[in-house]
């Protein structure tokens, strides 16, 4: 009897011994490659961002002539700004000129809701854009300016709807090109009236 009592928990203690461990919590699997990232917010301010008012911000000419004063080739003023970097900023309530380098020809105003400055490579404004170069009225959802590195003249550009008003025209377009130096733009996809002779005021 005694050695009946004894085997029964051996018997038990070599089965415990003997199962198998329950298998470890399977790793989450990782994302698939194909799996779209969620695009980083330009205007997402971090916790210690450094945050100013009524700030100007400048780029200049890459052709400075020595001991001459010059306006900037683009300017921006805004009620807020964020420091985003090293030279980069967020801002908001915007407005920003693109001087022209040969007097007498009208510079560029852009007015904007918010965007981001790059110091000497790009500033992109955005969000219920208007810009008004001389007679012409070019509303828009974005522009972005850049400046070249080969030191020729910047250029605006957008690749959305772009609707433009004049006395003498009324255009909607899918991406536009503007030089402000030479006074050209360039639009894509554009339709609408242009007015000619007499028709134009």
């Amino acid at each position: 009897m005694n050695r009946l009592h004894l085997l029964l928990p051996l018997a038990l203690a070599f089965t415990a011994g003997c199962s198998q461990p329950a298998p470890p919590p399977s790793a989450p699997e990782a994302p698939s490659a194909n799996t779209p990232k969620a695009a980083a917010d330009p205007y997402a301010q971090p916790d210690n961002a450094l945050q100013m008012s009524e700030i100007n911000l400048y780029m200049h000419r890459s052709k400075q002539m020595e001991g001459v004063a010059q306006k900037p080739e683009f300017w921006v003023h805004a009620t807020a700004f964020t420091m985003q970097g090293q030279n980069a900023y967020a801002f908001q309530n915007a407005r920003a000129v693109v001087y022209s380098e040969q007097e007498g020809h009208e510079d560029v105003v852009i007015d904007a809701k918010r965007g981001t400055f790059e110091q000497d490579r790009r500033a992109v404004l955005q969000d219920d854009v208007h810009v008004k170069a001389g007679t012409l009225q070019i509303n828009l959802s974005d522009i972005t300016w850049e400046k070249p590195e080969d030191g020729s003249p910047g250029v605006a550009r957008s690749d959305n709807h772009v609707s433009i008003n004049d006395p003498s025209l009324q255009l909607e377009a899918g991406a536009l090109r503007l030089y402000p130096d030479s006074k050209l733009f360039e639009l894509t996809g554009a339709t609408g009236t242009v007015r000619f002779g007499k028709d134009s005021p």
